[in-house]
C-alpha cells in the first residue's frame, strides 16, 4: 500500500529524515515509536504532500508521488493529527455532529449545502459509534478525549484505506487515553499507523512497528520481534523490562540515567 524509497527531507538546512525505506502492506496496522523530535510527524507528512521529500521516492497504492494525482490518493486517507487546533475557532463554532459530516465534505467547516443522503450517513454513522446522545453537543463544551474522538469519527466517516494517527493521546489523562485506544481497537477494514512516542499505547491491534531515532529507521518489522529491551535501550537510552498483559506491553525502566 505505502512504500518510501530512500526518502531524505531537509528543512533550513538541516536533514530531518535520513535515507529513509519501507513498505507498509494491506492488512497491516503499525507504530511509528520515537522519541519527540525523531522526525515522526514529517515522515507521514509527505506522504499527505504537506511536505515535499528532498530525496527519494514514495508510493501509495502503486502510484508514484509527483507522477499521479495526488488528491486522489490523499481522498483514499484520514488523518487526526494536533495541527487540527489552528482551526479551533472554527470547530468551536460547530456541533459534533456537523464537524463529523464535514469529513464527507473535506473541509474544516461546511460551505455546501448538506444532501439528506450525507445527513442520513452522518446520523447512522455517529450512532454506531455509540457517539449518538452527544451528537448536538457543541464542541468547546467537549472534554479533550471527546475532541480527539469526534476528530478520529471525521476522519473514518470517508472509510477511509488508511488512518493516520500523530499522537491522538498527547495531553490526554489515562481515562480518556483508554477511551480513545478502546475506540481504536474496533476499528475494521482500515489499515492504522499510529504515532507515539509512548509503548504502553500499542494495543493488540498493531502488528509491526518502526522505530525512528534522529530522522534514521533502527528497527522496524514484526511488533513480537522488534519490541524488545535491547531495541528500546538503542532509541531511549536506558535499560528497561518489558512485560505484556494481554497483548500490551508495559514497561520498567531498570537503570537511573
Amino acid at each position: 500500500m505505502i512504500e518510501y524509497k530512500n526518502v531524505s527531507f531537509i528543512r533550513d538546512g538541516n536533514l530531518i529524515i535520513d535515507n529513509i525505506s519501507f513498505k507498509i502492506g494491506q492488512n497491516e496496522n503499525w507504530v511509528v515509536l520515537g522519541p519527540n523530535g525523531a522526525g515522526k510527524s514529517i515522515l507521514f507528512s509527505m506522504l499527505m504532500a504537506y511536505n515535499i521529500p528532498t530525496k527519494g521516492e514514495i508510493k501509495a497504492f502503486g502510484k508514484t508521488f509527483g507522477e499521479y494525482n495526488w488528491n486522489r490518493i490523499k481522498s483514499r486517507i484520514g488523518i487526526v493529527s494536533s495541527t487540527m487546533s489552528r482551526f479551533e475557532s472554527v470547530l468551536n463554532r460547530m456541533r459534533i455532529f456537523e464537524i463529523v459530516l464535514s469529513g464527507l465534505k473535506r473541509s474544516i467547516g461546511i460551505y455546501e449545502k448538506i444532501t439528506e443522503a450525507e445527513k442520513k450517513k452522518t446520523e447512522q454513522f455517529i450512532a454506531q459509534s455509540g457517539f449518538d446522545s452527544m451528537q448536538y453537543k457543541n464542541y468547546r463544551n467537549l472534554s479533550a478525549g471527546e475532541k480527539k474522538k469526534t476528530m478520529i469519527l471525521r476522519s473514518l466517516i470517508t472509510e477511509p484505506d488508511i488512518l493516520i494517527l500523530d499522537e491522538p493521546c498527547s495531553s490526554l489523562d489515562l481515562f480518556q487515553k483508554e477511551q480513545i485506544l478502546r475506540t481504536l481497537s474496533k476499528i475494521k477494514n482500515t489499515n492504522m499507523i499510529y504515532i507515539t512516542h509512548d509503548i504502553t499505547e500499542i494495543i493488540p491491534e498493531f502488528d509491526h512497528i518502526m522505530m525512528l531515532k534522529e530522522g534514521k529507521i533502527l528497527a522496524q518489522g514484526d511488533k513480537k520481534e522488534i519490541l524488545n529491551p535491547e531495541n528500546l535501550r538503542a532509541l531511549y537510552g536506558l535499560d528497561v523490562e518489558i512485560n505484556n498483559i494481554d497483548d500490551r506491553p508495559t514497561i520498567r525502566v531498570i537503570n537511573n540515567y
